[in-house]
């Protein structure tokens, strides 16, 4: 059996595609690759993240945007993470601008909601270059344990495309699973196909809120569960 099944969801123009899969032919092994092509029928990101965790077998599962490339040593980091310890369910790699090779795009997260925030910083100075546990991590590179998603089930459909990302996360840390940020995992993240997201993102923000007991109050105040409040707080 391969170490990892590498899902990738297809929409859109294929060079972003074409890119990534000459960088994992480079600089990984051991892999299936599993691609969801969502252009003939647009199932959206979730449930072809769901299809792509369905259609493999191996014990780790690599989520990776069309528009990502990946890097010498991004797969390996990612593994490593999670060796010896049960309780890493979800590890997210360090992202970098496509156009500045120094500046970090994703190292990790604060908040999740209303609007996702990542943290950043430049390689040179040394920003986020340290594992942590987070709250959340983004879904362009990320490493999910499949022993995991059969004891907690796979994302939630009810979210589109945004969202499920975080959400996912949030359920995962509620069963007791830790959620990391790897920097020795390193992917190179254009943002093509994610920064269309605007038609989606009303309908998946009802969602989330109406799971995890979210209820608008004015402009940018909310009031959560208990539960998410629990969940929202630094690990």
């Amino acid at each position: 059996m391969v170490s990892t099944d590498i899902i990738v969801v297809l929409f859109g123009d294929r060079k972003d595609y074409d890119l990534l899969i000459k960088s994992i032919e480079a600089h990984c092994k051991d892999f299936n690759l599993i691609t969801i092509d969502n252009n003939e029928v647009n199932r959206g990101f979730t449930k072809a993240v769901n299809e792509g965790i369905k259609a493999g077998s191996a014990p780790h599962i690599w989520l990776l945007n069309q528009d990502a490339i990946v890097l010498e040593g991004a797969q390996e980091a990612l593994l490593n993470r999670f060796k010896n310890d049960p309780k890493v369910g979800i590890v997210g790699s360090m992202q970098i601008d496509s156009e500045n090779p120094d500046l970090i795009r994703h190292g990790g997260t604060t908040r999740a909601f209303p609007a996702g925030v990542h943290k950043s910083g430049l390689i040179s100075m040394g920003h986020c270059r340290f594992p942590e546990k987070q709250t959340w991590v983004n879904y362009a590179s990320v490493m999910i344990s499949r022993e995991m998603t059969q004891k907690i089930g796979l994302l939630d459909e009810n979210l589109f495309l945004v969202y499920s990302d975080s959400d996912y996360c949030y359920v995962a840390r509620s069963k007791g699973y830790d959620v990391w940020y790897e920097p020795g995992s390193k992917v190179i993240h254009r943002l093509n196909a994610s920064k269309n997201v605007s038609e989606w993102h009303q309908k998946d923000m009802q969602a989330f809120m109406k799971k995890w007991g979210i209820t608008f109050v004015s402009q940018n105040q909310f009031t959560s569960s208990p539960e998410f409040d629990r969940l929202n707080r630094f690990p």
